[in-house]
C-alpha cells in the first residue's frame, strides 16, 4: 500500500533480492504512480533475472485485500506525511515540532488498521508489515486486538547503520535497542540507543549512528527499503533471519528480533530482559511525543501542554477505544492550522 518514496525504495530493492517467485501488488492513489513504480521495479527485477512480477492496482482496498493468495501487505501509507515541514510548512508543521511526532499517531494509524481488520478475519491470517510510525501504531493496533507482525524502518535503519559502521557481515551479533526518536541525537535527558555486540555493550552508540544521522532523510529510505526487501524476501522463502524491527507483534519501540517464517522472538542481550526492554522504549516514547500503554494513549508533557491550549479534552489523552472521536479532533486542528502560515501565532488571524 503506497507509492511514495519508500514504497518505491522497498520495491526496487526487492526486484533485485528475491528469488522466490512472488507477484508484487503495488496499490496507489493514482494510475500513474503505481504504473510507474511496477515499470521500473518489474525491469529490474527481469535485468536481474529474478521471478518477481509486479502490478499495478488503485481503487478498492477491501477488494485488493480479499485477493485469495495473498501472503501478507506492507503499508507504506498514512494521511500524515513525515515530509510535510518541508514542502508544505504552517503552524502544523510548527506544532508538531514542539510537540513531538506522536502527535500524528492517529494519522499514521488509520491505513494499518483498516488493512490489519481486513487480515484478521482471514484463514490462514497474511501477515501485516507497518511502515507508518510503527514504534507507537503497532502498540496501539495491538491494542485494539489488530494483530501485527512488525514493522519497518527506524530501529531497522539504525540497526543496518550500527552493522555498517562495526564491520560486521550480518546482525546476529548485534543486539540494538532503539525508538524513531532515536533517528535523529537525543535532546538533553533523553537516553540514547542501546547496543551490544556479542553480549558487550557498545561504550558509543551515537558514534556508531553518526554518519546515518548526518545523511539526508530522503536518502536514508534506500537503506530502510532494502532492509524491507531482505524482511520480506525471508518471509517468503521462510529462511531464518537475525535483524532489527520496531514494533515486534505490537511491542513499543524498537528491538533485536529472529523471524522464522512467521514466528518472530525477541533476541535480547542476556543483561536485559523484555519489562526491561520495554520500559526503555516506552521512556523514549514519552520524549517523542506519545505513549501508548494499558488500552490508552497518553500524550507526553510537551504535546499534552499544547493540546491543553489548543484541544483540551484530549490534553490527557484517550482510551485506544475512542480513536475514530480523537482522530477527527486532530484532523479539525490539523485543517485550521494548515490554514496559517509558519511564524504566525496560532489563532492570530491573516
Amino acid at each position: 500500500m503506497g507509492t511514495g518514496r519508500l514504497a518505491r525504495s522497498v520495491c526496487y530493492s526487492l526486484a533485485v533480492e528475491c528469488a522466490v517467485p512472488v507477484e508484487v501488488l503495488v496499490l496507489g492513489r493514482t494510475a500513474d504512480n503505481a504504473a510507474a513504480v511496477c515499470f521500473v521495479a518489474s525491469t529490474r527485477a527481469a535485468a536481474s533475472g529474478r521471478p518477481v512480477r509486479f502490478e499495478p492496482r488503485t481503487g478498492d482496498l477491501d477488494a485488493l485485500l480479499a485477493e485469495p493468495d495473498l501472503d501478507g501487505v506492507l503499508v507504506c501509507a498514512s494521511s500524515q506525511s513525515p515530509w510535510e515541514r518541508r514542502t508544505r510548512p504552517s503552524a502544523w508543521t510548527e506544532l508538531l515540532a514542539r510537540a513531538g511526532f506522536g502527535l500524528t499517531l492517529p494519522f499514521q494509524a488509520a491505513p494499518a488498521l483498516r488493512a490489519g481488520r481486513a487480515l484478521a478475519a482471514r484463514t490462514p491470517r497474511p501477515w501485516l508489515l507497518n511502515a507508518c510510525f510503527p514504534d507507537a501504531v503497532n502498540p496501539l493496533l495491538a491494542a485494539l486486538g489488530v494483530p501485527v507482525l512488525a514493522g519497518i524502518g527506524n530501529v531497522g535503519l539504525l540497526a543496518a547503520s550500527a552493522q555498517a559502521a562495526l564491520g560486521l557481515p550480518d546482525q546476529s551479533r548485534l543486539r540494538m535497542l532503539a525508538h524513531h526518536v532515536h533517528l535523529h541525537t537525543p535532546a538533553p535527558g533523553v537516553a540514547e540507543a542501546l547496543a551490544w555486540c556479542d553480549d558487550t555493550p557498545v561504550a558509543d552508540p551515537g558514534a556508531l549512528l553518526a554518519a546515518q544521522r548526518a545523511t539526508d532523510r530522503a536518502e536514508l529510505n534506500h537503506v530502510t527499503g532494502h532492509t524491507a526487501a531482505l524482511l520480506i524476501t525471508a518471509l517468503l522463502a521462510d529462511t531464518p533471519l537475525d535483524t532489527h524491527l520496531p514494533g515486534p507483534n505490537g511491542l513499543p519501540g524498537g528491538y533485536p528480533v529472529r523471524l522464522h517464517g512467521t514466528e518472530l522472538t525477541l533476541r535480547l542481550p542476556a543483561a536485559l530482559d523484555e519489562p526491561a526492554a520495554v520500559a526503555f522504549n516506552q521512556l523514549a516514547a514519552a520524549a517523542d511525543g506519545v505513549v501508548v500503554d494499558a488500552g490508552r494513549v497518553t500524550f507526553a508533557p510537551d504535546a499534552a501542554g499544547e493540546l491543553d491550549q489548543l484541544v483540551p479534552d484530549l490534553a490527557t489523552g484517550f482510551p485506544v477505544a475512542d480513536l475514530d472521536s480523537a482522530t477527527a479532533e486532530l484532523g479539525a486542528l490539523r485543517d485550521r492550522l494548515r490554514a496559517e502560515p509558519a511564524g504566525r501565532p496560532q489563532g492570530v488571524p491573516g
